[in-house]
């Protein structure tokens, strides 16, 4: 059970009835952690524009975004976060073999390619450590990717752990419609 309500259509002011709507029709569903964050309208206002612009930035595109994400999601071991990044990786395309292996960096290299490992390595080590991205690793992310797909990837990678550790500080549970299979924690 979540620490604060989530707050349903009827509860929240007409501003952030807008922009579950404009979620919803994008989605088909407001996430939870959104009706969580609209305990604090001014806040959900400015991280649903920032989130939604790290979420579509072209600079890396869906695929390799998807990776970060399910990384992320599986080295902070967030159920919720898992469930979604696991649907966001489908949607990407990644396969159901590749899915099962994230979390596993040895299983990651044969699995897929050095551009996506090296995007799981570098979510898996900044994940866990914040001090994790090595210059070693730095070295290998600057002479794969530009300097807007670095950004973006770190950025994204920064974002995702921001909404894993806001999703468990608060409990917020998964929404029924997904069927990732969980992680030992219940946010």
């Amino acid at each position: 059970m979540a620490t604060v309500e989530l707050l349903d259509d009827d509860s929240v002011p007409a501003p952030v009835r807008q922009v579950f709507d404009a979620v919803r029709a994008e989605y088909g569903f407001v996430p939870n952690i959104l009706r969580a964050m609209a305990n604090s309208p001014d806040l959900l206002a400015v991280f649903v524009p920032l989130w939604a612009q790290v979420y579509r930035s072209p600079a890396i595109g869906p695929r390799l975004r998807a990776l970060a994400a399910l990384g992320t999601a599986k080295a902070q071991d967030c159920t919720y976060c898992v469930a979604h990044m696991t649907a966001s990786a489908r949607r990407a395309g990644i396969a159901e073999h590749q899915i099962a292996v994230v979390g596993d960096l040895v299983g990651a290299r044969s699995a897929f390619d050095d551009r996506e490992a090296l995007i799981l390595e570098t979510a898996d080590a900044l994940t866990r450590d914040p001090d994790g991205v090595t210059d070693e690793l730095r070295a290998r992310l600057t002479a794969e990717f530009g300097a807007a797909e670095v950004v973006t990837i770190v950025l994204a990678i920064g974002m995702y752990n921001l909404t894993s550790r806001f999703l468990k500080a608060l409990s917020i549970d998964v929404e029924d419609l997904f069927d990732a299979a969980p992680t030992s924690t219940t946010a």
